[in-house]
């Protein structure tokens, strides 16, 4: 079983709340605002609209780069969809990929039992039968009804004019038994046939079971045409896995993003991405050099695995520059690099050796070298794949881009402890290193990394120097080539332009450099040649920041260039001397008993009315059917609601007793923090309170509703843990607390990563932001293009003449600030470091929010925060344009 990172558990937290706000309140527009309300701005809904796909039919797409673990969440995807959106135990899962070649790896791993993929979806799902499009042709009734069924295909099978999309819509006798006993009001959503009766087909069984539909590779699959394609199977739900959302036409609802950061610091990719070019004239040096980087990351991978056990064999991937090159180029490597030919691989067109290697990671595998020349076979992936060497002088943007994508995974998913094991090397031909950093970008970037990520990512090395242990910009000389007295004064005069450091030998040029500068630099040198080294680097410095979109003129570094501490104290709980990051495990250490409680449920809570499109009373018969009776018909059609019943009319149902329901909520409950006993006494009040109040002797009506009940009870137990939260939360804020703010637990930006979903594209210059002239996700104007009165607050902190630099605080990732309130994590609009060292914490409410309980919870704990920092820090909440309280709170008054 692979255990979820940090980042795809906030993933599926944002789909887990987003099903459920949508099953509560039917409005997946309202849920999809409030799911991405707390990473910033609510982002607008964007229903889809074609037959069969209703404007409230829950649509949304997660957004993964390239190797953070997209099969992995969809297993956890469906289960969610199942269980919290559709409320139940089985379910027929659609699960769409983009080739015949994905569709057979996919299915392999799914029906394999000892395959992570597997056991994953069965954690999430309970028992599951997994079928390719084929297989489902001959689909029973009793498989559909005994547990959730996957059906792996690619969206072209379900269109009429391939030869399988004829047989998903042809009459089938297989499907038959599906069709007994339809429910009334079902027989007009079936397509018919020539006997006007429903066509027993497969599309009629999909169409009947409302099926959950996951898109991998999502963009593949965003067109008129597949949308109509997709309302042919009447889903319930349809959620994307890409890594490169649609942005025209039909934009993709992003209802959640995995920035490069998050994986680098999951220890999923091989990061950074170390760039070597040389002019096309120079195309065997740049051959021989990557085979000899090739060569030198086995040495270290050989010394990696006797210290941790582990078998890694670096894989070089060469681009040749024609298909019928690719022979002689591996006779080269075999006649003069000293490679076997078992050891050379090609992979192009017809020619595709890599289809008979079984196990590519396995120690009995010999391949160390792969040629391709457009792109690898698709479907293939190998953490080994360390190298890409271009030696193609006009490439295609979607092989290059497909080409990166398989240099990207880490092995194992586990940092290495030799730091040129966890980056990942491209060696390229090309007269211009503006145009190769430029194509990299690209390619990340259709990889799923934002244009900011990919520019921190892509480092380009210096001519004449080998990647191994060089740091970007950096060039090392010989300790006598430095003069360390000259250096010490020009280091100064450059104000943070540059890094010298004398004893090893290595200058670092961080921005580009004037004339005057470099002149400056190099007077610091002692020989010509050192001299012309600098030259160049200066040089490939000013190109490199020309290729990520800047003007390449000099400029001063920002205070994160200049590596400048940015330290911001947190908030600490003292237990026995030990300091913890204050978080919401301290709000309920006290003891507190559930079982004690209210139990009764609210009040729009009636177990035998289901209050949806169709309203009506429900009720379990003498022979143990489901029985509904119709009250009344809607005019506005609910989707949700509907959904619901339709999913009650089809479920069966079996013998429950007061234990069996009470264990089965136990389960399905989530509360770590309140004993069985205490949970299992609670849930036995809240049934038999529902008995008593609805004259229920039998507890099999409230069973077959048991998810809506499962939601009413779950909200009931938070309202009461949220109580008891905000009781222990008002102790803490106490002056006489265990709270406490010290120097010996800091957060410094200067070690995170900054990584927002967007950058300010306003054209105002922010000369103090740490990060440099445009902060995240800070948004200039509304949509009637006022200017937001958060930007206005971030113009005045630049140009506060105490403030020495500030950044704009992301919200809801793990390298920013944060704070706990009673209910959740508090992340502060900005924070600040001032002239003479003290932290200043900024959070703007408007005025509609400045009085709620949510900024009051706020206040609290951000001048509890302040109180206990011993004058070192500060927090100041204001509101209505007016700074005053920062002046003030800077000035010390």
């Amino acid at each position: 079983m692979i255990t979820l990172k940090d980042y795809q558990e906030r993933v599926l937290e944002s789909l887990r709340d987003f099903f459920r706000l949508t099953a509560q309140t039917k409005k997946p527009d309202a849920a999809f605002r409030e799911v991405t309300r707390r990473f910033g701005e609510a982002a607008p809904y964007l229903p889809v609209t074609a037959a069969g796909l209703g404007p409230d039919m829950p649509y949304v797409c997660l957004r993964v780069p390239t190797g953070g673990g997209k099969t992995l969440l969809a297993c956890h995807a469906a289960g969610l969809a199942q269980r919290i959106f559709m409320r139940t135990e089985r379910a027929v899962v659609l699960w769409l990929v983009p080739s015949n070649t994905i569709l057979d790896q996919t299915a392999d791993a799914l029906r394999n039992p000892r395959h992570p993929y597997r056991r994953a979806l069965e954690l999430a799902c309970g028992a599951v039968e997994v079928v390719t499009i084929e297989e489902a042709f001959r689909l029973s009734r009793a498989t559909v009804e005994g547990q959730t069924v996957v059906i792996v295909s690619t969206i072209q099978a379900f269109r009429a004019e391939d030869t399988t999309g004829r047989k998903v819509y042809e009459q089938n006798g297989a499907f038959a038994e599906h069709l007994l006993n339809v429910p009334a009001d079902r027989l007009a959503e079936l397509f018919l046939g020539a006997d006007g009766k429903p066509k027993p087909s497969l599309v009629n069984a999909l169409r009947l079971r409302r099926p959950v539909v996951i898109v991998d590779e999502a963009h593949n699959a965003r067109t008129d045409l597949s949308f109509a394609t997709l309302g042919n199977v009447l889903p319930s739900c349809i959620v994307e896995f890409t890594a490169t959302p649609a942005r025209e036409k039909t934009p993709s609802n992003v209802l959640h993003r995995v920035s490069a950061a998050e994986l680098k610091a999951a220890q999923m990719v091989k990061l950074p991405l170390r760039v070597v070019t040389r002019h096309p004239s120079q195309r065997d040096q740049l051959l021989a050099e990557a085979i000899t980087l090739r060569a030198d990351l086995e040495k270290l991978a050989v010394a990696e695995g006797q210290q941790t056990a582990e078998y890694i064999r670096p894989i070089l991937l060469i681009q040749a520059e024609r298909v019928d090159a690719c022979e002689a180029l591996r006779d080269r490597l075999v006649g003069e690099f000293g490679l076997s030919k078992d050891e050379v691989k090609i992979s192009v067109g017809k020619l595709d050796e890599l289809k008979d290697v079984k196990d590519v990671a396995s120690p009995k595998c010999h391949v160390r070298a792969i040629i391709t020349v457009e792109k690898l076979r698709e479907g293939w992936d190998c953490p080994f794949a360390y190298v890409l060497c271009s030696l193609k002088e006009t490439r295609s943007a979607t092989a290059i881009e497909q080409i990166v994508g398989r240099i990207l995974r880490l092995p194992n998913a586990q940092t290495k402890r030799h730091p040129d094991l966890n980056c990942a090397y491209a060696f390229s031909v090309s007269e211009s290193i503006t145009v190769v950093l430029a194509e990299l970008r690209e390619a990340l970037e259709h990889n799923g990394f934002t244009k900011a990520e990919a520019e921190r990512v892509i480092l380009s090395v210096p001519q004449g120097t080998l990647p191994l242990g060089v740091q970007p910009q950096t060039v090392t000389f010989a300790p006598t080539e430095i003069d360390s007295t000259v250096a010490q004064v020009q280091e100064a005069a450059l104000g943070g332009k540059v890094r010298i450091d004398a004893t090893t030998g290595a200058i670092t040029i961080v921005v580009p450099l004037d004339h005057d500068d470099t002149e400056r630099v190099k007077s610091c040198l002692t020989t010509p040649e050192a001299r012309a080294r600098v030259d160049v680097a200066a040089e490939l410095v000013r190109k490199a920041e020309q290729a990520f979109g800047g003007s390449g003129k000099p400029r001063q570094p920002s205070p994160y260039e200049q590596q400048l501490n940015f330290l911001v104290p947190l908030l600490c709980f003292n237990e026995n001397g030990m300091l913890y990051e204050f978080e919401s495990t301290f709000l309920l250490e006290h003891p507190w008993k559930l079982g004690e409680k209210d139990a009764s449920l609210s009040a729009g809570y009636n177990p035998l009315v289901r209050p949806y499109g169709k309203a009506g009373e429900i009720d379990v018969g003498v022979k143990g059917d489901v029985q509904t009776t119709l009250m009344s018909d809607t005019t506005a059609r609910d989707f949700v609601g509907t959904l619901h019943q339709q999913v009650l009319q089809l479920s069966g149902t079996d013998d429950w007793s007061l234990e069996r329901l009470v264990a089965w909520l136990d389960r399905e409950i989530d509360h770590h923090d309140i004993p069985v006993g205490e949970s299992a006494e609670f849930l036995r009040k809240v049934i038999r309170g529902l008995q008593a109040k609805y004259g229920m002797t039998d507890v099999g009506t409230l069973a077959l509703d048991r998810f809506r009940l499962r939601d009413e009870i779950a909200a009931r137990i938070q309202d009461h843990r949220e109580v008891e939260r905000k009781a222990s939360f008002q102790m803490l804020l106490l002056h006489d607390s265990a709270l406490t703010v010290t120097e010996e637990r800091t957060i410094n930006f200067k070690t995170m990563g900054y990584e927002p979903s967007r950058l300010y594209e306003g054209g105002f210059q922010f000369q103090k932001h740490y990060f440099g002239p445009k902060p995240g996700e800070l948004t200039e104007k509304t949509a009637e293009g006022r200017i937001t009165e958060e930007f206005h607050c971030a113009q005045f902190l630049d140009g506060l003449p105490q403030v020495r630099f500030w950044v704009r605080n992301l919200v809801r990732k793990p390298t920013s600030f944060r704070l706990q309130t009673s209910k959740d994590w508090f992340y502060p609009d900005f924070l600040c470091q001032l002239m003479d060292g003290r932290s200043l914490a900024v959070e703007y409410k408007g005025k509609h929010l400045f009085d709620g309980i949510d900024a009051e919870d706020k206040r609290a704990v951000g001048e509890v925060w302040a109180s206990r920092s011993k004058g070192r820090c500060l927090f100041v909440m204001p509101t209505e344009g007016d700074f005053s309280g920062i002046v003030r709170a800077v000035q010390g008054q």
